[in-house]
Protein backbone atom coordinates (compact mmCIF):
# COMPACT_ATOMS: atom_id res chain seq x y z
CA UNK A 1 0.00 0.00 0.00
CA UNK A 2 3.03 2.29 0.13
CA UNK A 3 3.41 4.08 -3.24
CA UNK A 4 7.12 4.66 -2.51
CA UNK A 5 7.61 0.89 -2.79
CA UNK A 6 6.79 0.97 -6.50
CA UNK A 7 8.67 2.50 -9.37
CA UNK A 8 7.13 5.34 -11.38
CA UNK A 9 6.01 3.67 -14.61
CA UNK A 10 5.35 7.01 -16.30
CA UNK A 11 9.11 7.36 -16.91
CA UNK A 12 11.72 5.06 -18.41
CA UNK A 13 14.14 3.55 -15.93
CA UNK A 14 16.88 5.93 -17.11
CA UNK A 15 14.82 8.93 -15.96
CA UNK A 16 13.99 7.77 -12.44
CA UNK A 17 17.06 9.31 -10.80
CA UNK A 18 16.81 13.09 -11.34
CA UNK A 19 20.55 13.66 -10.80
CA UNK A 20 21.53 11.00 -13.32
CA UNK A 21 18.97 12.32 -15.81
CA UNK A 22 20.41 15.84 -15.47
CA UNK A 23 23.89 14.51 -16.33
CA UNK A 24 22.51 12.62 -19.32
CA UNK A 25 20.62 15.68 -20.59
CA UNK A 26 23.74 17.85 -20.21
CA UNK A 27 25.75 15.27 -22.15
CA UNK A 28 23.02 15.15 -24.80
CA UNK A 29 23.17 18.90 -25.38
CA UNK A 30 26.97 18.83 -25.62
CA UNK A 31 27.27 15.98 -28.14
CA UNK A 32 27.33 16.31 -31.93
CA UNK A 33 24.61 14.77 -34.09
CA UNK A 34 23.28 12.15 -34.08
CA UNK A 35 22.29 12.83 -30.47
CA UNK A 36 20.93 10.28 -28.04
CA UNK A 37 19.91 10.40 -24.41
CA UNK A 38 20.59 6.81 -23.43
CA UNK A 39 23.57 5.05 -24.96
CA UNK A 40 21.91 1.66 -24.97
CA UNK A 41 18.63 0.07 -25.97
CA UNK A 42 15.93 -0.81 -23.47
CA UNK A 43 15.07 -4.20 -24.90
CA UNK A 44 17.87 -6.51 -25.86
CA UNK A 45 18.30 -10.27 -25.61
CA UNK A 46 21.27 -9.75 -23.30
CA UNK A 47 19.16 -7.81 -20.78
CA UNK A 48 16.48 -10.49 -20.76
CA UNK A 49 19.07 -13.23 -20.36
CA UNK A 50 20.79 -11.24 -17.61
CA UNK A 51 17.80 -12.11 -15.43
CA UNK A 52 17.21 -15.59 -16.88
CA UNK A 53 20.77 -16.92 -16.90
CA UNK A 54 19.94 -19.57 -14.28
CA UNK A 55 16.71 -20.60 -16.01
CA UNK A 56 18.12 -20.59 -19.55
CA UNK A 57 21.91 -20.93 -19.37
CA UNK A 58 22.11 -22.37 -22.90
CA UNK A 59 20.62 -19.15 -24.33
CA UNK A 60 23.03 -17.02 -22.29
CA UNK A 61 25.92 -18.99 -23.74
CA UNK A 62 24.68 -18.26 -27.27
CA UNK A 63 24.51 -14.51 -26.64
CA UNK A 64 28.01 -14.38 -25.16
CA UNK A 65 29.84 -16.47 -27.75
CA UNK A 66 29.81 -19.78 -25.90
CA UNK A 67 30.99 -18.37 -22.57
CA UNK A 68 29.15 -16.96 -19.60
CA UNK A 69 29.44 -13.22 -19.06
CA UNK A 70 31.99 -11.91 -16.55
CA UNK A 71 30.94 -12.95 -13.00
CA UNK A 72 30.99 -9.32 -11.79
CA UNK A 73 28.18 -8.56 -14.27
CA UNK A 74 26.09 -11.63 -13.47
CA UNK A 75 22.67 -11.21 -11.91
CA UNK A 76 22.75 -12.03 -8.22
CA UNK A 77 20.44 -9.59 -6.46
CA UNK A 78 17.28 -7.69 -7.32
CA UNK A 79 18.18 -4.88 -4.90
CA UNK A 80 21.74 -4.52 -6.29
CA UNK A 81 20.39 -4.49 -9.84
CA UNK A 82 17.82 -1.86 -8.88
CA UNK A 83 20.50 0.33 -7.31
CA UNK A 84 22.66 -0.01 -10.43
CA UNK A 85 19.69 1.01 -12.60
CA UNK A 86 19.26 4.14 -10.50
CA UNK A 87 22.93 5.12 -10.27
CA UNK A 88 24.87 3.73 -13.24
CA UNK A 89 24.73 5.97 -16.33
CA UNK A 90 24.77 2.97 -18.68
CA UNK A 91 22.38 0.65 -16.83
CA UNK A 92 18.76 0.94 -17.92
CA UNK A 93 17.50 -2.62 -17.45
CA UNK A 94 13.77 -3.11 -16.97
CA UNK A 95 12.37 -6.09 -15.13
CA UNK A 96 11.09 -8.80 -17.41
CA UNK A 97 7.54 -10.22 -17.18
CA UNK A 98 8.81 -13.38 -15.48
CA UNK A 99 9.22 -11.33 -12.29
CA UNK A 100 5.52 -10.55 -12.21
Amino acid sequence: DNPDAFRDLSKPVGALNHERLAVLVERYHAMPAPKFLFGTHYSTPAYVLFFLVRAAPDLALRVHGGKFDHPDRAFCSISETWEACLENQADVKELIPEFY
